[in-house]
């Protein structure tokens, strides 16, 4: 498979060695972890910012319980996960280019600079590309400051720089990130359609999505650390959510009022996957790589389970 090889070296060559210490800070942009953090922060607003009766940033055009909800994250988690899986389905290589040696670092932070600008593993599709399409390209459709067209525009700005920073660094052919960016845009339209279309809550329908995807990128990984982390994580996160919000009573954004039907079923159904993905880790020898993903998933929708009900109790004592 042609994938672009003599193109990269065509940038290669016109990019000046300075240019690759600012490559390799734009380029965290599209880092996993990052993008993560990026989804778990805007949770955790969003999640205040309803509490305290403020108006969500988020778009909400259609009736849904808990529209508001911690999903944003499980979308990004659900796109990480895509990649993983295909990453491994078509375990092709990285180009074998030499790390660029930016002049302009000092020679102390040239280790840190090799470290962030180098990328092990498989290179199709780059991880970065689809993790910010779908993360950059979601806050676009979802957040309401400003227009759809001008959050888009942004969107696009940030990915390509994301994109061109692949290349600069040497780590992915064009055809890595092209294909990237079709694979998250593609995922992102899916999941939005989905989540315009299921009868659950938002949140709920994102982890369930999310942590599908994610047992089969263990599947077609052979049980990636990355993969087990996402699972994970999701896990978590899910059980967190069915365990903090069996039994309350939400609103819609037609203000009507759906109450939860707690059941032994639900927590049950909550529980298992975090149990399933737990025995994965312990029997792989992984337990604590589990433990602290699906704390952080838990850790994720935390929020949005306990500021409504401090607000309930601050408001029924005064």
């Amino acid at each position: 498979m042609y994938r672009g090889a003599t193109v990269l070296e065509a940038i290669r060559d016109l990019v000046p060695a300075w240019a690759g210490a600012l490559a390799a800070a734009v380029t965290q942009l599209g880092d996993g972890w990052f993008l993560l953090m990026l989804g778990i922060g805007a949770s955790w607003a969003v999640a205040w910012r309803r509490a305290t009766g403020e108006t969500t940033p988020f778009e909400c055009d259609r009736p849904a319980r808990r529209p508001d909800g911690p999903w944003v994250v499980a979308v990004i988690v659900g796109g990480l996960a895509v990649m993983t899986a295909l990453k491994h389905l078509f375990a092709l290589p990285r180009p074998d280019l030499a790390t660029l040696d930016p002049a302009a670092l000092p020679s102390s932070t040239r280790s840190l600079y090799a470290s962030i600008a180098s990328a092990d593993g498989y290179g199709f599709p780059s991880g970065h590309a689809v993790g910010a399409t779908v993360t950059y390209g979601l806050f676009a459709l979802a957040l309401e400051a400003g227009t759809r067209r001008l959050r888009l525009a942004v969107a696009a700005v940030i990915v390509a720089a994301v994109c061109l920073t692949r290349l600069i660094l040497g780590v992915h052919y064009p055809l890595d990130v092209v294909a990237g960016v079709v694979v998250g845009g593609c995922y992102l339209a899916a999941a939005w359609r989905l989540l315009e279309r299921s009868p659950f809550d938002r949140t709920l329908t994102a982890f369930a999505l999310a942590l599908g995807l994610a047992a089969a990128a263990m599947v077609a990984s052979g049980r990636a650390d990355s993969a087990v982390e996402y699972a994970a994580f999701a896990a978590g996160a899910l059980a967190g959510w069915i365990a903090g919000t069996s039994g309350t009573t939400v609103e819609s954004t037609s203000l009507e009022r759906f109450p939860t039907e707690p059941s032994a079923g639900m927590l049950v159904t909550a529980f298992v996957p975090l149990a399933a993905v737990g025995s994965v880790g312990a029997l792989s020898g992984r337990p604590k790589l589990v433990a602290s993903a699906a704390l952080l998933g838990l850790l994720s929708v935390l929020p949005a389970v306990i500021f409504p009900r401090l607000t309930a109790v601050e408001t029924t004592t005064r």
